[in-house]
């Protein structure tokens, strides 16, 4: 993904942009992106000026990840909550539409969509407003920190997304009010097979695949205690973690989304302050951000890690 930089009349500007992803030690690339600056995030003439990005990290297959690359974007720009400015119904309204394309597909006969899903980090940018909102399910995490001048390190780095595991005591509960369990059988807690408790597809664990009575059901789902004689709601949920952050505080920022082969590999700030000081030493935003998973590759086992960069400066 080549470096670009934007030249709109906003209240703030994406300095530079860029994007990087490696497959790791894995046979298989499940990570997907999604990178638009506004010039390729098209909206009604005469609207804000808009940035999306996206990461969606496949498990099971890329199948889903995939899917909702290619489609997520499109609900979004067609979406009246969109066009009015409320980017984070929006952004539920998005996933719930991706959720009933999947549970079509699945029963068009592609079965993948039952059996693998993937995470969702979503970021919409109003450069003309300049606020931030996101979005995710599961365990893909978008960071924000500020920084000033050419050589300075960053500050106020935090997460700005929320991890959704089934070992979290609300998320367990809510499985649990479901009709379900939380296993430890791999030495994790888990869903059945999973290792979050929010996400796209996986739709063995949603309704109403999980009250289809179909059986015999598989390992995965009665490691999840789903019967098929026992009406139960979905233990797998599709419901984003969603904020919003006001840019217009005279900082400059580094946004940085992610998948969990990076987060899990690398710590918090030591992401930021190593893409900061690539960029900051002459390296363009593509170049950072393979840096960053070009170090996570380096690690026996590794994950496939993807890194979006997005420095953005006040105007």
């Amino acid at each position: 993904m080549s470096t670009t930089t934007t030249t709109i009349s906003s209240t703030i500007t994406i300095e530079e942009a860029g994007a990087a992803s490696t497959i790791g030690s894995r046979p298989t690339q499940q990570d997907q992106y999604t990178f638009l600056l506004p010039e390729n995030f098209s909206t009604n003439p005469g609207d804000d000026k808009i940035a999306f990005f996206a990461v969606y990290d496949g498990h099971g297959s890329s199948k889903v990840s995939k899917h909702a690359n290619e489609t997520i974007q499109r609900f979004l720009q067609e979406s009246p909550q969109f066009k009015s400015g409320r980017y984070e119904e929006a952004i539920k309204e998005a996933i719930e539409k991706e959720e009933a394309e999947l549970l079509t597909g699945f029963h068009d006969g592609e079965e993948k969509f039952a059996t693998s899903g993937s995470t969702a980090a979503l970021a919409l940018v109003n450069l003309t407003q300049g606020f931030l909102v996101v979005g995710n399910l599961g365990d893909s995490h978008i960071l924000l920190a500020d920084y000033t001048g050419s050589s300075q390190g960053a500050t106020n780095i935090r997460r700005i997304t929320r991890a959704h595991k089934p070992g979290d005591s609300d998320e367990k509960n809510r499985i649990m009010d479901a009709g379900g369990v939380v296993n430890t059988d791999s030495g994790t807690e888990r869903l059945g097979a999973l290792n979050m408790s929010r996400a796209l597809g996986d739709l063995q664990y949603k309704e109403p695949l999980i009250n289809s009575g179909t059986g015999p059901l598989n390992e995965a789902q009665i490691r999840a205690d789903i019967t098929s004689s026992t009406e139960q709601r979905s233990l797998l949920s599709n419901e984003p973690y969603l904020t919003r952050v006001d840019l217009n505080d005279g900082n400059q920022h580094v946004l940085i989304l992610t998948s969990d082969g990076v987060t899990n590999g690398l710590d918090d700030e030591i992401i930021v302050h190593g893409l900061l000081t690539c960029y900051q030493s002459g390296l363009n935003a593509t170049e950072s951000a393979k840096y960053i998973v070009d170090e996570t590759a380096d690690v026996p086992g590794s994950d496939n890690a993807t890194c979006i960069a997005v420095f953005i400066g006040s105007s």
